[in-house]
């Protein structure tokens, strides 16, 4: 019998030493693959150094790009949402779950408000792929899912979008299959309270949060994309 999932709401301490030492081991590893395959700039990271919580939202076109958050965020810590299969994986759940990575329940997904609370309260900032699923190397994304803007409304923490623009070479024509450069374009953050409009529900002050942000990032690729 398949052991039920439950989302991480505490962290003990030995939660906490793997975590770290998760990071420790792999953080340089990881970058000494990916830094040169991907070739990757960030601008904007400061705006992931905000004091308290706060939840970052990117387009999902890459396999690593929760690396590339990782790497952006430093020394700031991460807490990644995902699906709930990602810590069911074979490959790679044991390294989800020994990172902390809160996952999303299929049949149940309003389950982990929970685990999100906790990590509010934390101060940690949170990670969402609002698209819900990669689309592998497409330009621009998906139509957000209203999550990330929910939480952020619900908590009353900033929403930071990030623009992940993939930029292609010459190499590209012989070889389109080769890993395109990336840039990362951190924005300000999105204040819940700057999209809050008297007597309406937060369904609609989360939506439209959600819209801001996801056209920001669309507006990004296109303007960084096209220099």
């Amino acid at each position: 019998m398949e052991r039920p999932y439950r989302p991480l709401i505490s962290e003990s301490r030995f939660r906490k030493f793997l975590r770290v030492t998760g990071y420790i081991i792999f953080y340089p590893l990881l970058f000494s693959v990916l830094r040169p395959l991907y070739r990757f700039r960030i601008s904007g990271r400061r705006h992931l150094g905000i004091p308290g919580p706060g939840i970052s939202v990117m387009n999902h076109c890459i396999d690593f790009e929760w690396f590339f958050i990782w790497h952006a965020a430093r020394p700031r810590y991460v807490r990644f949402i995902a699906e709930e299969a990602n810590l069911k994986r074979a490959d790679a759940g044991w390294f989800n779950r020994i990172m902390g990575v809160i996952g999303v329940p299929e049949d149940k997904p309003m389950a982990l408000a929970p685990a999100v609370k906790a990590a509010v309260e934390r101060g940690e900032l949170i990670h969402i792929f609002p698209e819900g699923v990669i689309s592998r190397k497409s330009r621009y994304p998906s139509k957000f899912i209203i999550g990330a803007a929910w939480f952020a409304c619900l908590h009353n923490i900033p929403l930071i979008p990030i623009s992940e623009v993939l930029m292609k070479s010459p190499i590209h024509r012989l070889m389109p299959f080769w890993p395109p450069k990336v840039k990362l374009v951190v924005g300000s953050p999105l204040l819940p309270e700057d999209y809050r409009r008297p007597g309406e529900r937060m369904k609609q002050q989360a939506d439209r949060l959600n819209r801001a942000a996801e056209r920001l990032i669309r507006d990004t690729i296109y303007r960084e994309g096209n220099e």
